[in-house]
């Protein structure tokens, strides 16, 4: 019986959230069906394939959506699946042509839907299509896995798979995947072959493909934000920097000012408003607003120097950063503002690389302060 939107919203809030599988599983297991029914399966016999995944004693097994062989070729797809994750791929589909090769071994190429690379620093060659290793693998094992069971022997395999996702180029849209230099689709990815809901591993995954792409681009600075209005504001605030400069972070400063140390990038900025860019300056390297609220007291105590015991107390009833932004404002009190970019640049500067800060007016006309 299907979960009801009411029952799923209640899983959800007890914590209980479903994985998924990643456009690698899903394309290996469209690989392996095409292969089954190439090689001689009927295609009443290919309702649910099983993948191995490259996390140990793991399997996947996904119904076929769409299954046929024409022209000597075969076709097999599935709908991708994300369980609980907010995955721009979720539902989907993601599919394999298998044809016969004159080449021995298995080719991987991309077809409708399956974005190519155009630059470099993604670890995968320019002109390649964006599927990564580890997918890369999965659907070569998948592959030989059903010739093997059907009586070939691995030396005489000679296939090429062709992967598509016929919604890919209009799904890529809602992701950052042109910036990368990834064209006309989606990618294949999964390190794991499982979505992990909310998975931190993604968006860290994501950060460093952006850095290393910069990097790869020639840029020795980047201007990390928090969100994409921050990021708009940055723009306007440093025109002459190509877009490819620009990365998305989200909370994960920390790890953002270690892999760019890794890279070594020469120059990072660090770009958002109050709330965060205040956590940074007590030395928290990750800022979500689940991990920790905003600590009001921290802010009037930089502000105590200038401000009377009346005004720290009105400052203290400030129940966000915005409203205490709003307040320290209308007291004069900029100078707070500098001070909680001065320290988050010192915090950021512990991390080995030449860090600058900047805090946006929350009404996106000015900043607030620039460390620089």
């Amino acid at each position: 019986m299907e979960e009801t939107r009411e029952e799923r919203a209640e899983r959800i809030k007890a914590g209980k959230l479903r994985e998924g599988w990643t456009t690698g599983t899903c394309a290996s297991c469209s690989a392996k069906a095409a292969t089954y029914i190439l090689l001689g399966k009927n295609l009443e016999e290919v309702k649910k394939v099983e993948v191995e995944l490259p996390i140990k004693d793991r399997t996947a097994c996904l119904e076929i959506f769409r299954a046929d062989k024409l022209n000597g070729e075969a076709i097999a797809s599935t709908i991708k699946d994300a369980g609980d994750d907010p995955d721009v791929t979720h539902g989907a589909e993601i599919g394999a042509i298998v044809r016969f090769s004159r080449e021995k071994g298995i080719k991987i190429i991309g077809g409708e839907g399956i974005g190519r690379v155009t630059k470099p620093g993604l670890g995968i060659d320019v002109g390649e299509p964006d599927i990564t290793p580890i997918p890369r693998k999965m659907i070569k094992k998948a592959v030989i896995s059903a010739a093997l069971e059907l009586g070939f022997k691995e030396d005489e395999v000679a296939l090429e798979v062709e992967i598509f996702a016929p919604e890919g180029r209009e799904r890529a849209k809602k992701t950052m995947l042109e910036r990368l230099g990834v064209i006309g689709g989606i990618g294949i990815l999964g390190t794991l072959g499982i979505v992990v809901p909310y998975s931190t591993g993604s968006w860290k995954a994501s950060i460093a493909r952006q850095i290393s792409v910069a990097k790869e681009s020639g840029c020795d600075t980047i201007v990390c934000t928090t969100g994409r209005q921050s990021e708009d504001l940055a723009k306007k605030f440093f025109p002459h920097l190509p877009d490819v400069a620009f990365v998305d972070v989200g909370d994960f400063i920390g790890f953002t000012l270690k892999y760019a140390k890794q890279k070594n990038i020469s120059r990072v900025i660090i770009a958002g408003f109050l709330a965060k860019i205040s956590k940074v300056a007590k030395g928290e390297e990750f800022t979500h607003a689940k991990k920790s609220s905003v600590d009001i007291d921290f802010l009037v105590s930089l502000a105590r120097e200038e401000a009377s015991d009346e005004i720290c107390s009105e400052l203290r009833k400030s129940n966000t950063a915005r409203q205490f932004a709003e307040l320290a404002k209308s007291y004069g009190l900029k100078s707070v503002f500098q001070k909680v970019a001065e320290l988050a640049k010192k915090k950021c500067n512990e991390f080995g690389v030449h860090t600058e800060v900047i805090i946006f007016d929350f009404s996106g006309d000015n900043i607030l302060a620039y460390a620089s």
